[in-house]
């Protein structure tokens, strides 16, 4: 969730476009990468507890 929320930030303070170098590629893969790794998670933890095992503690 933090690469979300930094991504969306750094989208919504940037003042250029692509190839301007003000990271707004980066921004974006950071949203995308951070909701892909956001949905993995959740998949994760549902199958954890569905099948009854801990988390590895």
């Amino acid at each position: 969730m933090a690469g979300v929320v930094v991504g969306t930030l750094n989208l919504a303070l940037a003042d250029g476009g692509p190839g301007t170098g003000n990271g707004v590629i980066g921004g974006a893969m950071a949203v995308v990468l951070g909701l892909i790794a956001t949905a993995l998670g959740r998949q994760a933890l549902a199958r954890s507890r569905r099948s009854g095992q801990s988390a590895g503690v």
